[in-house]
Formats: C-alpha cells, structure tokens, sequence
C-alpha cells in the first residue's frame, strides 16, 4: 500500500494545488490529511466565527477533494480534524462523508482497507489559539492555560466565549478519551492531529516540547505499527527528522511550511504489518 500523508494545510489554496500536483505524480492508494485542513476563522470578527469554515468545506474542500481523487485514482481519502477546527465544520463533513468524498477517522469507529484498519483523534493540548473545539487538558488534573476562547454551541448554532476554566473544566481529558480506545485485531493505523510527547516529532523552536503524553501512553500501550501526526509545523526544522520509533510505532510528522508543501510518502507491507519506505516530500 502506498500512503499519501499531508498535514496542517490550513486553507492554503496554493498548497493544495501543490498537494494535487503530488497526488497525481505519486498515485497514491490512500491520501491521509492530518488535520488544520482548514483556513481560520479570524477571532477579530464575532458574526463570523465558525461560519466561514463551513462554508469553506462545502465549497473549496470539496472541491480539492475532486481534485485529489481525480488526480490520484486513490481509492480513498481519509482525514482527521485539528486545534483550528471549529465543531461547526463537523455537520458540513459529515455531508462530504455521506457523498463518500471523505471519510472521517475517529476513536469509534474502524475503518479498513486492505486489510489495515484506521482509527483517528483530532484533539491536542491546550494551544495559545482561540478555537477551543479540539483541545483538551491531556491528562487529568493538568492546570488549565491562563487564556481562554471560544467553542461552537450547537444549541444556538453560534459560538460561546468563556474563560479557560470552564472551558476545559466541563470536558474529559485527552488521556480520558483515549482510554476509549479499542485496538482493532490485526495491523492498524493512527492518525492523530498531536504529537507524542517528548519524541523528534514534537519540538517547537528552541527545543520545546509541544507534544502529547496521552498520545504517547497510547502508543506505548496498544502498538499500531504506523501512527500519522501534525500539528507542530516546525518540528522536522528543530530535530532534522520526520520520524520516529515509539515502543512497536512507526511516528511520523512531516511538518509544514509557508514557501512550500511538505508530505510524507509512505509505502506499507499490510500484510506483516511493516513500514518499507518513508520519504520526505517538498513541493514548491
């Protein structure tokens, strides 16, 4: 199996021209998006918080989508969420999931092909970002960041401003959610928008470490032989590195630029669960 992994993307119509162009010269099986897909939402302008991102999922996504399969003939597309997303793009990709355009990974549900399964968490720690959606204390009893934001309240359909306490007080933390987590019998896959924590894949500049300990307990406990993360854009710069090894796991984080497109090129033995080949893209 050959996998296309890109990441943190963040509505940059450019860079999904580019990941087109990589699409089709790879012909990828699969083509995994890890996350921040989409553009933000600015905080500066209340009517439009997460309003724009749905409509941007709808349109231009979807759109890039076409373009992706169009261009790769891969047989699937597969995608998580990521700390920018509102909860409002949900309901918008489920509508993409239901013309069978994407499809969404979560911790319920496996998704298999050829044999591998697939299982997703879009949810990081706390960032210094405004959209509070997908963020989480990591682990029970952590002290919430000083700042607050915003979620989407689906009750109103609008989003609800509140301090750090609240908003981190009233939801179960990442190590909480991921003990959710069942393993599929056989070969796996996780794509997770965050990190391992303390792992080459994780590290802001000046070597700080971005990462999650729930997500690197998880691996150390269930042992998927591949796992897919995003979220720190700058880590292969820090620590020279896309990948790393984790107890049984294959980790892999390309990164992401502003100059360029940056992706992984994966190539899998399904069958015995191995990880042949991992390439570093860069797409100008």
């Amino acid at each position: 199996m050959k996998l296309l992994f890109c990441s943190d993307i963040h509505g940059d119509e450019t860079h999904y021209e580019r990941l087109v162009r990589v699409a089709g010269r790879l012909r990828p099986d699969l083509i995994v998006l890890g996350g921040d897909m989409l553009p933000d939402d600015t905080a500066l302008k209340r009517k439009s918080m997460g309003v724009g991102q749905p409509a941007y999922v709808r349109g231009r996504f979807r759109d890039h989508l076409e373009h992706l399969r169009k261009a790769s003939r891969c047989r699937a597309i597969y995608t998580v969420f990521g700390n920018h997303d509102w909860g409002s793009s949900v309901t918008a990709m489920s509508e993409l999931e239901s013309q069978d355009l994407v499809t969404v990974l979560n911790l319920q549900r496996v998704v298999t092909l050829d044999g591998v399964s697939f299982l997703g968490y879009s949810c990081t720690p706390p960032t210094p970002w405004y959209v509070k959606d997908f963020e989480r204390l990591d682990l029970p009893g952590d002290s919430p960041p000083l700042l607050g934001g915003a979620r989407w309240d689906h009750r109103f359909n609008r989003p609800s401003t509140h301090g750090a306490h609240l908003l981190f007080g009233n939801v179960r933390s990442m190590q909480e959610e991921l003990a959710e987590l069942s393993p599929p019998t056989g070969p796996w896959v996780f794509v997770c928008h965050a990190p391992p924590a303390e792992s080459r894949l994780d590290r802001y500049y000046g070597n700080l470490p971005w990462g999650s300990r729930a997500v690197r307990a998880t691996l150390e406990r269930h042992r998927p032989f591949l796992s897919l993360h995003g979220h720190i854009h700058e880590s292969p710069e820090v620590t020279g590195a896309i990948s790393d090894r984790i107890g049984e796991t294959t980790c892999v984080n390309p990164g992401q630029c502003r100059t360029e497109l940056l992706y992984a090129e994966i190539e899998l033995d399904a069958p015995k669960a191995r990880v042949l080949r991992i390439e570093h893209g860069r797409e100008r």
